[in-house]
C-alpha cells in the first residue's frame, strides 16, 4: 500500500509525523469576504519547513475544488521544503460550491473526483491523493451537500481513496457516517473533521466504534474552544482506548494564524499542544500513533 502524494507514490514507512487535515494554498476571501483568507506558496513555505526539526515530513492539503487548489503550487511547496504533501478532491460545504455542483448528479460529480485521483487535476498530471474536506453546513446537511457526499462515496467505492470530512463547528458527524452507510462506505476509511470542537462526546464514541477515525485538527484555535478542554477531551478518549483512531492537526486557514505573521502556525501543534498531552500521561508511543501510524494506515490505498 502506498501514500498518494503530489510529487509521486510514498512508501507507508518513509511516513513520520503527520499534519492530517491543513491547508497551504487556499483562497475563500470571496465567502469570507476579506483578505486574511488567502494563502499562497510564498506564504506558507517558512512555517511548513519550521515541521521539519519535528520530525514532520507529510501534510495532508484538503482544499479542493472552490478553495483555490493549485495542484503546481504544491508540487512547488514540497520539492522546496522536503515535506511530502497530499492533495484533495472534492468540494467543501454549500455556500462555497462552483454553480455547476447544484444542476450535477452524484454520478457525474464522482466522475471529476475519480479523474484528479487517477489521471490528474485541474488539468495537470498532479494526482489527487484524498477525497476532502467533504463538508456539512452548520446543523445540517443540505440536499447539495448530500449528493456530494453520495459522490465522495462513489469515487472511493471506485479508486480506494480514503474520505475526509468537514464538520462544521463539530456538527453533523452521526448524520455524515449515516449517509455513508446508506452509500456502502467502510467506515474504517472515514476520518471525520473538528471533531475537536464537538461537545458532545457521545456522538464521538459513536462515531470510533463505528471505526471511522476522527480528528482533532484545529487545534490553537482558542476562540473556537480552549485547548485545555481539547486535552481533557482527548485524554478521556485516549483512556477509552481509541489511541487507533485519531490523528491532530491546526487548520491553518488565515494569514494572521502563520508565525510570521505572529500567529500560531503549523508549529504550535508540536511546541505547545503536545508538551500539554505528555503533562496528562499521554505517552510517546500514543504520539506517535496518533501522529504517525494512523496517518499512514488510513492515507494508504
Amino acid at each position: 500500500m502506498k501514500l498518494h502524494t503530489v510529487t509521486g507514490l510514498m512508501d507507508a514507512e518513509d511516513v513520520g509525523c503527520t499534519m492530517i487535515h491543513e491547508h497551504l494554498i487556499l483562497n475563500l476571501t470571496t465567502v469570507r469576504g476579506d483578505q486574511d483568507s488567502a494563502l499562497s506558496k510564498d506564504d506558507v513555505i517558512d512555517d511548513m519547513s519550521l515541521l521539519k526539526e519535528h520530525g514532520c515530513n507529510l501534510i495532508v492539503e484538503v482544499s479542493n475544488m472552490g478553495m483555490g487548489r493549485q495542484p503546481l503550487g504544491l508540487v512547488e511547496l514540497a520539492r522546496r521544503t522536503d515535506i511530502a504533501v497530499i492533495a484533495s478532491t472534492g468540494f467543501y460545504k454549500e455556500c462555497h460550491y462552483p454553480p455547476h455542483v447544484f444542476t450535477s448528479t452524484a454520478e457525474t460529480l464522482a466522475e471529476i473526483f475519480i479523474r484528479d485521483i487517477a489521471e490528474g487535476m485541474d488539468g495537470t498530471a498532479v494526482r489527487a491523493g484524498l477525497i476532502a474536506e467533504i463538508g456539512s453546513s452548520l446543523n445540517e446537511v443540505t440536499a447539495a451537500e448530500q449528493t456530494v457526499f453520495h459522490a465522495a462515496a462513489l469515487a472511493h467505492l471506485a479508486t480506494g481513496a480514503p474520505i475526509s470530512t468537514h464538520c462544521e463547528i463539530g456538527t453533523m458527524g452521526r448524520e455524515q457516517l449515516k449517509l455513508f452507510d446508506r452509500f456502502g462506505v467502510d467506515p474504517g476509511r472515514i476520518s471525520f473533521g473538528h471533531q475537536d470542537l464537538n461537545l458532545d462526546m457521545e456522538e464521538q464514541l459513536e462515531l470510533l466504534e463505528s471505526g471511522a477515525y476522527i480528528q482533532f485538527d484545529t487545534i490553537g484555535k482558542q476562540a473556537y474552544r480552549p485547548d485545555a478542554d481539547r486535552t481533557m477531551n482527548l485524554a478521556a478518549l485516549l483512556e477509552k482506548g481509541y489511541v487507533e483512531q485519531l490523528m491532530l492537526s491546526c487548520d491553518i486557514t488565515r494569514k494572521s494564524h502563520l508565525t510570521r505573521n505572529g500567529g500560531y502556525g503549523y508549529i504550535y501543534l508540536f511546541r505547545h499542544f503536545i508538551p500539554r498531552l505528555k503533562e496528562l500521561g499521554v505517552t510517546d508511543e500514543m504520539l506517535h500513533r496518533m501522529l504517525t501510524v494512523n496517518p499512514r494506515t488510513f492515507l494508504s490505498f
